[in-house]
C-alpha cells in the first residue's frame, strides 16, 4: 500500500513538473487567444506571486496576509506598475498591452476608474502573455521590477 501511494505521489510530481517546464504556446496561438483571456491568466499569476512576495516578508496570519495582497493587487496599483515598466518593454510586449487596453471591457470596476482598469488590464494580460509564452526569465524581469525594493512609493 505504502508503495502503491508513494508511485501515486511520483506521478503526480512528474506531471506538474512536465507541465510547468513545457513550452506553453505558439506566437500563433497568442495571438488568437482574446487579450481578457490572456489577463484572466495574467491576474492568476500576478496574485499568486502578490501572496508569495507577501509571505516572504510577513509571517502574520493569513487574513492579514490576504488584506496586505489586496494592495498590490488591485487596479490602482496595477495600473501604477505598468506606467513604471513601460519604457523597459519591447515592442511586442507593448502590443499585448495596447491590445488588453483597447479590448472592449465587459466588466466594470467598482472602485477604480476606467483609465486604471484598462490598464491594470493590460499589465495583467502581458503577464498572462509571458507566462503562457514560457518567457519565463522576462517574467522574472518584469516581477522584479514590480516587487523590487526600490519602490517605496508604491508601497
Amino acid at each position: 500500500m505504502k508503495y502503491l501511494l508513494f508511485a501515486t505521489f511520483c506521478a503526480i510530481i512528474q506531471t506538474m513538473i512536465k507541465f510547468f517546464t513545457e513550452t506553453k504556446f505558439s506566437e500563433n496561438d497568442l495571438q488568437s487567444i482574446p487579450s481578457a483571456t490572456l489577463a484572466w491568466i495574467g491576474d492568476a499569476v500576478f496574485s499568486l506571486c502578490a501572496r508569495e512576495f507577501m509571505l516572504r516578508f510577513n509571517h502574520g496570519k493569513p487574513a492579514r496576509l490576504n488584506r496586505a495582497a489586496v494592495e498590490w493587487v488591485n487596479a490602482e496599483a496595477q495600473s501604477k506598475w505598468l506606467e513604471k515598466i513601460k519604457p523597459y518593454l519591447d515592442e511586442t510586449e507593448l502590443g499585448v498591452v495596447r491590445r488588453a487596453r483597447n479590448a472592449p471591457i465587459t466588466t466594470k470596476s467598482k472602485h477604480y476608474g476606467l483609465a486604471d482598469y484598462r490598464r491594470a488590464t493590460g499589465l495583467e494580460a502581458l503577464i498572462g502573455y509571458l507566462y503562457l509564452a514560457d518567457k519565463m526569465d522576462r517574467l522574472n524581469e518584469i516581477l522584479a521590477m514590480i516587487f523590487g525594493e526600490n519602490d517605496d512609493n508604491l508601497r
